[in-house]
């Protein structure tokens, strides 16, 4: 087959990680995605980036960008080489706000890559695009259910990632309030302290266990469910605007919690929230975008 003619456009999720208290291990796919198309060039020419949508203005079109450095790489690796590559993206998923954006790139490029290479007759079943995502992630939260939709419980266990998948409860609804910065997952990450109070951390144990009984089979405990004693307070001087949100949403019975790293505030609730939610984000003199989003079931997909 002519490397032209073997596009392969995937679809991947945003994916929302901690629910509150599940920090590194609880994920949650979500409806907004990116569609990554990758195909060959002819012989001769140079590899080609087109970006429609979130990152058009920002994102870089070498092999710096991280879908297609992901691909090539994944081709060194596997000691492949399909010559020139056109790499055509449309993303929903805002960059830098707790969405798991670099897990669903990284997720696409490996996908995409991995059915391409099949496509042309190399064998790649020893590509698990799960392993491997999560290894350059550094964790899996965000990358399984980016790979497998819906709700994932994820942890490594003698150098390998694990994941339980779990139904979430189907009144459930989610929304978002995204502000206007953006912030650096390292950047947050730096700011948890190496050690943490025993008593948070029983408290925090308490929660995660809660939080999975929430949102599989008794919504109305999503409040308490989604208090978090591990990682959200020490964040506080990274996302001030977004820490306060979350507070005083919380104030007035919404199980809020900031999504990822954030700075993106999530809600999960079983009535409509986006008239309080709007009101309180009103109040910041900057604002938050708020919108609806559903929980994504089917994952990472060729279509």
């Amino acid at each position: 087959m002519d490397v032209q003619d073997a596009a392969v456009t995937v679809e991947v999720p945003a994916t929302t990680a901690n629910l509150g208290p599940g920090f590194d291990s609880v994920g949650l796919a979500l409806g907004l995605t990116d569609r990554v198309t990758l195909s060959g060039r002819s012989e001769g020419s140079s590899d080609l980036i087109d970006v429609v949508g979130a990152g058009a203005d920002s994102v870089p079109r070498d092999d710096s960008h991280l879908v297609l450095g992901t691909i090539r790489q994944l081709y060194r690796d596997e000691g492949l080489d399909f010559g020139p590559l056109h790499l055509s993206c449309v993303n929903q998923i805002p960059h830098g706000q707790g969405l798991g954006s670099s897990a669903s790139a990284i997720v696409a490029a490996l996908l995409a890559g991995k059915t391409f290479a099949q496509r042309q007759g190399a064998d790649v079943s020893g590509i698990d695009v799960f392993q491997i995502a999560s290894d350059m992630e550094g964790h899996p939260d965000n990358v399984a259910p980016c790979v497998f939709g819906g709700m994932n419980i994820s942890w490594d266990e003698d150098g390998r990632w694990n994941l339980a998948q779990l139904l979430p409860h189907p009144d459930i609804r989610v929304t978002l309030a995204i502000p206007d910065t953006v912030l650096s997952t390292r950047t947050a990450r730096d700011l948890i302290p190496a050690m943490i109070a025993h008593k948070d951390a029983v408290r925090n144990s308490a929660r995660t266990a809660l939080l999975v009984h929430a949102f599989t089979t008794d919504p109305s405990l999503l409040l308490p469910a989604t208090e978090d004693f591990l990682h959200q307070r020490y964040r506080r001087e990274a996302y001030p605007r977004t820490y306060r949100l979350v507070c005083e949403l919380r104030e007035r019975g919404l199980a809020a919690a900031v999504s990822g790293a954030g700075p993106a505030v999530i809600v999960f609730s079983t009535t409509d929230p986006v008239d309080v939610l709007a009101d309180v984000a009103r109040s910041d003199p900057h604002g938050f975008q708020v919108t609806h989003t559903q929980i994504n079931t089917t994952g990472a997909r060729v279509l």
